[in-house]
């Protein structure tokens, strides 16, 4: 991959959203007037750190509210604003041999909070899910799996055969997860499915299916 392209997704940065306008950490501002171009390699590891920076504002955001969630094995941060104006943090951690899934919805702009929800969960990890985690974990550790993944979903046809669609919005989902080989930064677009998107997948449906919410701010 030495190919030029340019990085539309930087444009994510810059883009305000109906509801609030989202955070613009220094690594997400453009190094060029116009549009950036970088060989792809380049422009991966931009595009994750402007990614990472942008996450982790939002889980200062929440470890401000909620307080830490100590040594996380993975730390999943939705950075699609809802329509509520929220943006939603995960953690999930090892407390004496179980998996606990801490969740939190924070406000995307603190200078307009609004009546935005603050939100947490905190609950056992489902035996299965658990299980799905670990194994994920043992994956994130290969270094065929990069850290940004180009915004591409494989489509099947009527026919059987595969096409590449480019993901034009900007969902993405950035995650930090504790492996083997140490700890790694991962962005991916929500629709995308190698296997650190499906372990976003994972601890995200975990908590949309709770019921153990607590929406009383602390």
């Amino acid at each position: 991959m030495h190919r030029l392209f340019a990085l539309p997704l930087l444009a994510a940065c810059f883009a305000a959203p109906a509801l609030a306008e989202p955070p613009m950490p220094e690594s997400c501002k453009p190094r060029v007037a116009g549009v950036a171009l970088a060989v792809a390699d380049e422009a991966g590891k931009a595009q994750l750190a402007c990614d990472v920076d942008r996450a982790a504002i939002y889980e200062n955001r929440a470890d401000a509210i909620f307080g830490q969630v100590a040594d996380p094995l993975v730390s999943v941060i939705d950075t699609a604003i809802s329509p509520s104006g929220a943006v939603y943090v995960y953690a999930v951690s090892d407390v004496q041999g179980t998996m606990i899934l801490n969740a939190r919805s924070v406000p995307a702009d603190m200078e307009q909070p609004g009546n935005v929800p603050v939100c947490q969960l905190k609950t056992l990890m489902p035996d299965d899910a658990a299980a799905q985690v670990s194994i994920g974990l043992l994956k994130a550790a290969s270094p065929d799996l990069p850290g940004y993944a180009e915004r591409m979903e494989v489509v099947v046809n009527p026919d059987g055969s595969h096409r590449s669609v480019l993901l034009l919005d900007s969902h993405d989902v950035v995650s930090r997860v504790q492996t083997a080989n140490g700890t790694r930064n991962f962005s991916r677009h929500i629709r995308q499915s190698d296997d650190v998107a499906k372990l976003n997948e994972l601890i995200i449906g975990v908590a949309n299916v709770s019921d153990g919410w607590d929406c009383n701010a602390p």
